[in-house]
C-alpha cells in the first residue's frame, strides 16, 4: 500500500471505522513512522493491529501485537496481551515455519544448501555498530537536520531495517514502534532560578582536597618505606636516605607549583599525547553557532574573560574544562561531540563547562586530574616499554626467549600495575566531589540556555556515542579512562546505554537509576552521578517552565524520614553491596562497636576497682587492647565471607543458566542488587586492551547481540594473581569470539563475575573469584588467631 503524503491519526481512525482498511493502514503506518509522541504512536499501533486483522493480514497483526505487549502504557500492554492469543488462533498454519527446504528443490546447488533470509535470524555481535548508529542517529531522530524548522524538513523515507518482532520466514516485515527523541522545545522567555548556595560545594571541595592530600602523602610514604625495605634486603644495594624523611613539605611545594602551571602543563600533555588542536570562537561558530553565542553572552554577563577553546581528534563525544583561574580557563571538546550532537545540544554542554568555571570547582578537578596523569601514563608507558623490550630480546637473543622475555614481561607488569594501583587509589577521595559538582554545572547549563530537554538529549547522545566509540575502538581509550573525573558522562555509563535498541526505550533501562532504594549507596565508587537522577532533574526543570519532558522517567522515592525505616535499611545494607565491600563494611562496623564497647568496659572496670569492688580490675586491660580488637575485626571479616559466599556465588548448574539472554530482560528489575545472582552464558566478541596493559583485567568487555557488558576477572590470588604465569590470560583472548559464563550483577554499571572464558578452538581462561575470597577468609582467621595467641598474659 502506498503511503499518504500527510498521514493523520484521525483520518486513519475514521477510515478504520468506515471499513476502508487500505486507507486506514496507509495513514496509521505513516503515523507510526513519523510521529514523535509515544502516546500517539501507541494509539495508532492499536488501531493498526485492528486494521491488519480486519483486512486479513494476520501475520503483520501478530508481529505488531507482540511488540505492543512491551509498550510503556499498561492499558496497551493489557490489551495486546489479551488480543494476541485470539490472533494466534486465527493465524493459518504455515506450510513450513522451520526454513527447511526439501532436497528435491536444491538441484541448483549440489551441496543442498539453501540460504535463509529470515528476519528472525539471530543478530551477530558484529552488528552492534549498526544498532548503536541507528539508535543515536536514525531511529532517535537526533541528528542536526531534525533541528530545522518544520517547514524546511523533508519527510524521511520509510526504512526496511527497522527491527520487528519474530515472524515466520514467509511473513513480511512490519513497522515496529520504536522509542526515539521527542525533540521537544525549549523555554523562550524564562526567569533565572534563585542563586544556589555554594556553601555545600565549597565544603566538599575543601574536604576532598584535604583527603586527596592525605592519601597522596600516605601512599608516597608507604612506597618510600617499602622501597627502602626491599633495598636493605638486596645485596650490593643500599637504601635511599632521602626516603626516610617526611615528604610533607616537598609535596606541598610540588602541589603549589603544579597548580600554578596546571593550565599550560595540561595543554602540553593533551597536545603531545592526545593530539589537542586550538579552536577559535569563529571556528566554533561555523560548527555550532549557538555555542559561540552562549560562551560570549555568558562571559559578558558574568564579566569573565573568554576561555581558551580546543578540540581533540577523537570519535568519542567528550568535553573537558580545566585551569586554575577564570582567565586561564580552557574548554576542550572532541570532534565526536561536534559531529554527533545538534547545535542546541552542543550549547548545553559548553554551558555546563562554563558552570564549572564560574563555580570554581574546575580548579580542584584540574589539579587532581593532572596529578592522576603521572601514575596513569607511567602505567601505560612501562607496559608498552616492557613489551617492546621483550620483543627486542626475542629478536636479538633468540636462545634466551624462554627465560629473559617472560622475566622482562613479569617485572614490567608488576611495575606498571603499581602505577595503575596508584592512579586508582588517588582518585578515590575525589569521587564524591566529582559527582556533586556535576549537579551544579547541570543547573548552570539549563539556566543559561533555557533548554533542559536539549541537555537531556545531549547527555543521552554522549552515552550512546561512548558505547559506539568503544565498539569501533574495541577497547576503552586511555583518554576516556584517565580523564574520567572531568567528563560530562563516563564511558561506563555508555556501557549501560548500549542496551538501548530501537525497541528498548531509555526509560526502561534508566528505571533502576531512579527507583532502586540502594542506588545512592552503590555509586560510592563512581565518578559520575546516576544518569537517571540527572535526567529526572532536567525533567523537573522542564515542568517548572511548563515544557514537555523528553523522557517519562519514574518519580524517585522520597527520602526516608522515620528512624525505624532508616534502621531497617541500614541492617539490610550488607545485601546491597558486592560481597567484598559487604565484608569490609561488616568488619568496619564490628570494629567500631567492639572498640567503643570494650573501651567503655575497661573504663568502667577501672572506675569500679577504685571503689574496692573486687573482680572488675581484671577487665581494665580491655580499654587498651588494640591487638585483641584487631583480631575481633579480622574474625568478623572472615566469618562474613564464610557465611555469605554460597549465597553470593551459588553453583552454576546447567539447568539454571540463562543462555544469551537479552540485556533488556536482565536490566528490567528495578529492585535488583549485586547480591542478586543470575548465572548467565553470553557469546560475543571480547573487547579490551591487549598485552601488559590488561594483565590486571581492568578493561574487559563482552560485546553481545544486545549490548556491552563489563567483565570482572579474578584469579585464585585476586587481581595480583593475574600477574603470575597463567596458561591463558583474558587479555590473550581480546578480539576473539568467546563464551563467558558467570554471575550477572546489577549495579550502577552492570557486570559479570567471570567463571570461565572459552573460545571455539578450545582455549579456556578460568577465574577463581570465590576461591580467592575463601583464601582471604582463611588468612584473616589465621592472623586473628596469631594476634590473640601473642597477647601478653
Amino acid at each position: 500500500m502506498a503511503s499518504v503524503p500527510n498521514p493523520s491519526l484521525d483520518a486513519g481512525l475514521a477510515a478504520l471505522k468506515q471499513g476502508n482498511y487500505d486507507v486506514a493502514i496507509a495513514h496509521l503506518e505513516g503515523v507510526c513512522e513519523f510521529e514523535l509522541d509515544q502516546a500517539i504512536i501507541s494509539r495508532a499501533s492499536v488501531a493498526l493491529v485492528k486494521a491488519y486483522r480486519q483486512s486479513g493480514d494476520i501475520q503483520n497483526a501478530i508481529a505488531l501485537c507482540q511488540t505492543l505487549t512491551q509498550d510503556l502504557n499498561p492499558k496497551v500492554q493489557q490489551w495486546a496481551t489479551s488480543t494476541l492469543p485470539e490472533l494466534m488462533a486465527e493465524s493459518p498454519p504455515s506450510a513450513n515455519q522451520t526454513g527447511f527446504t526439501p532436497e528435491a528443490d536444491t538441484s541448483a546447488n549440489p551441496t543442498g544448501f539453501v540460504p535463509l533470509n529470515s528476519p528472525s535470524s539471530p543478530t551477530k555481535p558484529g552488528t552492534i555498530k549498526q544498532r548503536l548508529t541507528d539508535s543515536a542517529k536514525r531511529l532517535f531522530t537526533g541528528d542536526k537536520s531534525q533541528q530545522q524548522s518544520p517547514g524546511n524538513q523533508q519527510s524521511p523515507q520509510p526504512s526496511s531495517q527497522l527491527p520487528v518482532a519474530f515472524t515466520p520466514p514467509s511473513a513480511p516485515s512490519v513497522f515496529s514502534p520504536s522509542p526515539r527523541f521527542r525533540n521537544l522545545g525549549r523555554a523562550e522567555n524564562w526567569r533565572p532560578f534563585k542563586p544556589p548556595k555554594l556553601t555545600q560545594l565549597a565544603l566538599i571541595v575543601a574536604g576532598s582536597a584535604i583527603a586527596f592530600a592525605w592519601v597522596l602523602r600516605f601512599w608516597l610514604k608507604f612506597l618510600m618505606a617499602t622501597t627502602n625495605t626491599i633495598l636493605v634486603q638486596l645485596p650490593l644495594l643500599s637504601p635511599i636516605q632521602w626516603f626516610y624523611r617526611d615528604p610533607t613539605q616537598v609535596l606541598a611545594v610540588l602541589a603549589i607549583v603544579t597548580l600554578i602551571v596546571s593550565p599550560w602543563l595540561m595543554d602540553w600533555l593533551l597536545r603531545q599525547v592526545y593530539g589537542l588542536e586550538s579552536l577559535s570562537v569563529s571556528q566554533l561558530a561555523a560548527r555550532s553557532s549557538e555555542s559561540a553565542k552562549v560562551i560570549q553572552r555568558f562571559c559578558r554577563q558574568r564579566r569573565l574573560p573568554l576561555p581558551t577553546l580546543g578540540i581533540l581528534p577523537t570519535e568519542a563525544p567528550l568535553a573537558i574544562a580545566y585551569g586554575n583561574l577564570p582567565r586561564t580557563a580552557r574548554i576542550v571538546v572532541s570532534e565526536g561531540l561536534l559531529t554527533q550532537l545538534a547545535d542546541d545540544e552542543i550549547a548545553t554542554i559548553y554551558a555546563a563547562q562554563l558552570g564549572h568555571i564560574v563555580n570554581r570547582d574546575f580548579i580542584l578537578s584540574s589539579l587532581g586530574t593532572l596529578i592522576l596523569q603521572f601514575p596513569y601514563l607511567f602505567y601505560l608507558y612501562v607496559a608498552q616499554g616492557g613489551e617492546q623490550l621483550a620483543e627486542w630480546i626475542r629478536g636479538k637473543y633468540p636462545a634466551t626467549q624462554r627465560v629473559l622475555p617472560p622475566l622482562c614481561l613479569g617485572i614490567s607488569s608488576i611495575i606498571s600495575s603499581l602505577g595503575y594501583a596508584t592512579y586508582w587509589l588517588l582518585r578515590l577521595p575525589l569521587l564524591w566531589f566529582s559527582r556533586i559538582r556535576i549537579y551544579y554545572s547541570d543547573r548552570v547549563a539549563i539556566e543559561t540556555t533555557g533548554n533542559p530537554n536539549g541537555l537531556t538529549r545531549a547527555l543521552l547522545k554522549i552515552g550512546l556515542g561512548m558505547s559506539d566509540a568503544i565498539h569501533q575502538a574495541e577497547q576503552t581509550r586511555p583518554l576516556w579512562d584517565s580523564f574520567d573525573l572531568v567528563l560530562p558522562v563516563g564511558y561506563r555509563q555508555g556501557l549501560l546505554l548500549s542496551s538501548c535498541s530501537p525497541h528498548v526505550p531509555f526509560e526502561r533501562v534508566l528505571q533502576w537509576e531512579c527507583t532502586n532504594p540502594y542506588r545512592h549507596w552503590l555509586i560510592i565508587t563512581a565518578a559520575h552521578p546516576l544518569l537517571g537522577d540527572r535526567l529526572h532533574l532536567c525533567a523537573r526543570y522542564a515542568l517548572h517552565w511548563q515544557l514537555g519532558t523528553e523522557l517519562d522517567l519514574p518519580i524517585p522515592p522520597p527520602p526516608i524520614r522515620d528512624n525505624k525505616t532508616r534502621w531497617l535499611k541500614l541492617i539490610d545494607s550488607y545485601k546491597a553491596f558486592p560481597l567484598f565491600q559487604s565484608v569490609i563494611l561488616t568488619g568496619f562496623v564490628v570494629g567500631i562497636v567492639l572498640q567503643v564497647g570494650f573501651w567503655l568496659l575497661g573504663i568502667l572496670s577501672d572506675w569500679l576497682s577504685r571503689w574496692w569492688i573486687t573482680g572488675f580490675w581484671r577487665l581494665i586491660w580491655l580499654h587498651n587492647a588494640g591487638s585483641f580488637l584487631d583480631a575481633c575485626i579480622l574474625i568478623a571479616f572472615s566469618l562474613s565471607i564464610i557465611l555469605w559466599i554460597n549465597r553470593y556465588f551459588p553453583d552454576i548448574k546447567p539447568a539454571a543458566i540463562r543462555h544469551q539472554p537479552s540485556l533488556e530482560q536482565m536490566l528490567a528489575d528495578p529492585n535488583a542488587l549485586p547480591s542478586t545472582h543470575q548465572p548467565v552464558e553470553f557469546t560475543g566478541k571480547l573487547l579490551g586492551r591487549r598485552g601488559l596493559q590488561n594483565w590486571l583485567g581492568v578493561d574487559l568487555i563482552i560485546e553481545t547481540d544486545s549490548g556491552l557488558v563489563k567483565l570482572h576477572y579474578f584469579s585464585i590470588l585476586g587481581s595480583l594473581g593475574n600477574l603470575l604465569p597463567l596458561g591463558t590470560r583474558p587479555s590473550d583472548l581480546v578480539g576473539e569470539s568467546v563464551t563467558v559464563m558467570g554471575w550477572f550483577r546489577r549495579g550502577v554499571t552492570p557486570w559479570i563475575d567471570v567463571e570461565t572464558l572459552s573460545t571455539s578452538d578450545g582455549k579456556v581462561s578460568r577465574a577463581h573469584y570465590p576461591l580467592w575470597l575463601v583464601i582471604l577468609a582463611v588468612v584473616a582467621a589465621i592472623w586473628a588467631s596469631y594476634l590473640i595467641w601473642t597477647l601478653p598474659a
